[in-house]
């Protein structure tokens, strides 16, 4: 990352010419070397760090708010800001960077601030800095001006804005598996693709030997044009084309998981199983147990109420761990092929129910989200409208 005196907009541009040292990395713009005053009544310094985004290289501003690297801010005189200027004093990874405070202080009218990042960020500075100054007439955040720019490698097309906003790239940064693998991409697998995608595992490998039709088509997200969905498409095909356009590491594999060629999961950090057909099921979990790959299995029910005219749905989640392998013995297993011919019932609402319970539990797993019970299966029932936990 080598400094320059170049910024790649005027907007930036003007921070460095009047001698802010600036940088852009990634969906943030950071300003290095902010003076403020501690509690100690002392000179400090920080990194102050905006979310930065463009628009057709337009840069648009997304908010009023900036995380600050420095303590929380007080006057010169030993009064605090931070009923005046913090909105959170927790500290948070921003950036790379530990944030010790998040600073949000609009002024009334607030005029031309968010009108450009050169306004939004001097807007602060100009706050701290004039308590600072007060402390020490040298302290100011100018100096000589320079503009780094850091690349962050990303499997997305276009960035996250929103995960930047939010100061959550310290939590994503669990999701970065280097290869995950979907087994099944009918119904609740697609759904689960959706889902995953969004997230920044390095490669996501689809297994199917399956092509688009008609009644299928019905439950992959999205609309598929008619000229697709008679196309005669491998579904793995055609989804890693769809996805490719948001993202890259999308691998298709238009073939079903056998005997022959399990081999092709052994270097994955996690599998979804998603596969209607009992023996391959339990052929596939079987060799992810023994090879000590964390997976999770799928699968939904639909039962006839014909006194009724109506639908008993219900969805599984079943998470299978190296230290929980003996679940595979409870996995369905058995081959009811030829009554599933007529009688599996699938429904666009209940794969998609099933695989966000399915995505939950995998990023539970990961130590995304918050997990109090822990539970190895995950039961939904339409008509109690609720789950339960095993």
């Amino acid at each position: 990352m080598l400094a320059n005196r170049t910024a790649p907009n005027a907007d930036l541009q003007r921070l460095v010419d009047e001698g802010y040292e600036i940088s852009l990395e990634g969906s943030h713009l950071i300003v290095h070397r902010v003076p403020y005053v501690k509690q100690s009544r002392t000179l400090g310094y920080g990194t102050m760090i905006s979310t930065y985004a463009e628009h057709a290289g337009v840069p648009a501003i997304l908010d009023h708010w900036v995380f600050f690297t420095g303590s929380i801010p007080y006057r010169d005189d030993g009064v605090s800001l931070e009923s005046a200027m913090v909105a959170n004093s927790t500290p948070q990874t921003v950036a790379g960077r530990t944030a010790l405070c998040q600073l949000s202080y609009k002024p009334e009218p607030i005029g031309d601030m968010l009108s450009c990042y050169y306004n939004k960020l001097t807007h602060y500075i100009r706050k701290l800095g004039s308590y600072a100054s007060a402390i020490d007439s040298t302290a100011s955040a100018r100096g000589r001006g320079s503009f780094t720019r850091r690349d962050t490698a990303s499997v997305f097309h276009y960035p996250n804005w929103a995960t930047a906003r939010a100061g959550l790239e310290a939590y994503e940064a669990k999701l970065e598996l280097k290869k995950v693998a979907i087994v099944g991409l009918g119904g609740t697998g697609a759904y689960i693709l959706d889902g995953l995608a969004k997230t920044p595992v390095a490669e996501i490998h689809l297994f199917d030997g399956d092509i688009i039709e008609p009644h299928n088509a019905f439950r992959v997200p999205g609309a598929l044009p008619i000229e697709t969905v008679y196309g005669k498409h491998k579904k793995t095909d055609l989804l890693q084309q769809t996805f490719s356009q948001f993202r890259t590491g999308i691998v298709s594999h238009p073939e079903m998981v056998a005997e022959a060629n399990l081999g092709q999961l052994h270097d994955c950090q996690f599998v979804f199983i998603a596969v209607d057909h009992g023996p391959s099921r339990g052929l596939i979990a079987r060799y992810l147990a023994n090879a000590r790959i964390p997976f999770i299995d799928v699968g939904i029910g639909v039962d006839k109420k014909p006194d009724l005219l109506k639908l008993h749905g219900r969805a599984r989640v079943t998470l299978v761990t190296p230290d929980t392998a003996y679940l595979v013995d409870s996995l369905p297993t058995a081959d009811d092929s030829d009554e599933a011919v007529y009688g599996n019932i699938q429904l666009a609402e209940l794969n998609s129910i099933n695989a966000n319970l399915a995505l939950i539990r995998y990023k539970q797993h990961l130590q995304f989200f918050t997990d109090e019970i822990s539970p190895n299966v995950i039961n939904y029932k339409c008509s109690w409208n609720q789950c339960t936990h095993q």
